[in-house]
């Protein structure tokens, strides 16, 4: 800096103030001093002028400074076309220098340039996808169109000791730990590849073009590499520091990165569930599906007690306040089903008090509060007082329940699920010989036992009146025509109730076609075909009341959210 080397930029530097303000107690960092919202707002402003005189050329510095900008500007909650607008600019500029293409043999650069570049391309190629996934907006960088290698020169900052300097309510001082800063970075981009893979396949305009044997395959493969990933994990980033409270927590990032792996696993398979627009499954697809989203959910609220004990949620990054969400929407979900006293229930405390500490941070966490107090409401959850505790103390599981919910992101787990499709009776239970993969002891506890009211459950996640829709735009034209012909030619009455289930058939939650009793419910408790169904086209996603892609994009930007 002192050098104004080609390393340092006024633009760069100004965008770091910005960020790092909101994390000051300093009052005058702030343009109205009882709003945390308005703090940096002089490096804002100075942004906006450094900025114009930066368009007319590319620049690592400013790609860097558009980056920064971008993840500040939409953590503030009614930012989001300008942090859209500014990573658009970042990837373009990123694109005309040319980081996506590996240059180490053109002799062009040098050892510290090629490095450079090659940070700046996979922590862009990270902001693209985590922009994405929040915003409800298709990816911009895709690994297809690049060719950068995921390999990082370090020869110090991984194993530099670190120390949190923010702000903390721990009652005991965080005793440090190594940064694993590179080998964090080296994982999440790899993670990022992943993300990219799950929306692009899952989460796009065409997917319900897509035959259900088709998504099926899809979800297997995602998953498997999901598995892949978990497995391919060094020691020392595998999140076994939130099973415990004698442990050393990892660092932030670190914590951030597990977050985010747990967040795929319930974006990839809470589809496949009910929700959203991939009705059509098998019924052991929906069961499992569920596990999975349950047992990741769980692992979010462990991790986040872990983050607190150590550092405070308060001035935790947006990233944890999303997993967040993203967990407290299957939680409600269960506790609705189990009650008050429930692993569910206490997972959902812990998540209701993370909104209530980092909304002062991120903004836009009011906006997730507010939707899961109102989904609180239409399953009649009731939490009157927050307990002091609530992110601290973990609920005491069985071990039986413990183990489940472990065997759910064992590596091998899926392919034994796979493997067992044939095998699952009409309630989804399993053989009880049957054993996870990575389980040393003990039979794997079927999705019909106490801990959980699957078919109640897998019921809750469809929307109010997505049976009853008299729109054909909601269906598609073919669809809804042949739900109207089932709808008329049916010789049974119309169902009670929002979602129209045969009220005799349990097993049978998979059968959608408005008022009609399936005439062969030997197949469908059986989970041995697919169910004829009609398809919701994908852009009806976007009204979902707690969607997971696109949250907080522009398809919920009218969404009322600084009180409820």
């Amino acid at each position: 800096m002192a050098c104004n080397g080609p390393y340092f930029s006024k633009l760069l530097l100004n965008a770091i103030y910005f960020g790092s303000s909101k994390f000051s107690p300093r009052l005058e960092v702030r343009k109205d001093p009882n709003d945390v919202r308005t703090a940096g707002w002089r490096y804002r402003e100075r942004v906006r002028e450094l900025v114009g005189g930066s368009l007319d050329r590319s620049d690592i510095t400013t790609i860097q400074a558009l980056l920064v900008m971008t993840n500040s500007l939409f953590a503030l909650g009614d930012e989001r076309s300008a942090a859209w607008l500014y990573a658009g600019l970042a990837f373009r500029m990123l694109i005309d220098l040319g980081l996506h293409v590996d240059l180490t043999n053109s002799h062009l650069f040098s050892d510290e340039d090629l490095e450079i570049r090659r940070r700046v391309f996979w922590g862009a190629f990270v902001v693209d996808k985590i922009q994405s996934l929040y915003q409800g907006r298709p990816v911009t960088l895709k690994e297809a169109d690049a060719m950068v290698p995921i390999k990082f020169i370090d020869t110090y900052s991984e194993l530099e000791f670190w120390q949190p300097f923010a702000y903390s309510t721990s009652t005991t001082d965080y005793p440090g730990s190594p940064a694993y800063s590179i080998s964090t970075f080296t994982s999440l981009c790899k993670l990022s590849i992943v993300m990219s893979d799950i929306l692009s396949c899952i989460y796009t305009v065409r997917t319900s073009d897509q035959s259900p044997a088709e998504l099926s395959k899809v979800l297997d493969k995602l998953q498997r590499k999901l598995g892949d990933w978990q497995t391919s994990q060094p020691d020392h980033l595998k999140p076994d520091a939130a099973n415990s409270s004698d442990a050393i927590v990892p660092p932030p990032h670190v914590l951030s990165l597990h977050a985010m792996y747990y967040v795929l696993v319930i974006l990839l398979h809470r589809p496949f569930v009910a929700d959203g627009h991939l009705y059509n499954t098998f019924r052991s697809i929906s069961v499992d599906s569920l596990i999975k989203c349950s047992a990741a959910a769980s692992s979010i609220s462990s991790l986040l007690r872990a983050y607190h004990r150590a550092f405070s949620v308060r001035r935790a990054p947006y990233l944890i306040s999303y997993a967040t969400y993203v967990a407290a929407t299957i939680h409600c979900r269960i506790a609705a089903k189990n009650g008050p006293g429930s692993i569910a229930y206490i997972n959902l405390m812990t998540c209701l008090a993370v909104f209530k500490e980092n909304q002062e941070t991120n903004s836009a966490v009011q906006k997730a509060a507010v939707i899961i107090h109102r989904l609180m409401n239409k399953y009649g959850v009731v939490v009157d007082d927050l307990p002091e505790d609530a992110l601290e103390a973990e609920p005491a599981t069985r071990p039986r329940e413990r183990e489940h919910q472990r065997a759910q992101t064992e590596p091998g787990f899926e392919e034994l699920q796979n493997n067992d499709h044939a095998e699952k009776d009409g309630d989804g239970r399993q053989d009880q010989q049957t054993r996870p993969i990575g389980l040393d002891n003990g039979s794997f506890p079927s999705p019909g036992s106490d801990w959980i009211n699957i078919d109640g459950i897998i019921q809750s996640f469809l929307r109010e009146n997505d049976l009853n829709s008299g729109d054909p735009a909601v269906y598609g034209s073919t669809a809804y025509a042949q739900v109207q012909q089932n709808l008329h030619a049916s010789a049974q009455p119309v169902l009670s109730g929002p979602t129209n289930f045969p009220t005799s058939f349990p097993a049978g939650l998979n059968q959608f076609t408005t008022g009609m009793v399936p005439s062969n419910t030997a197949e469908i408790e059986s989970g041995s075909k697919w169910q004829p169904t009609f398809w919701p086209s994908n852009h009806d996603t976007a009204c979902l009341e707690d969607p997971l892609f696109g949250f907080n994009g522009s398809s919920t930007g009218e969404f009322q959210f600084m009180g409820r």
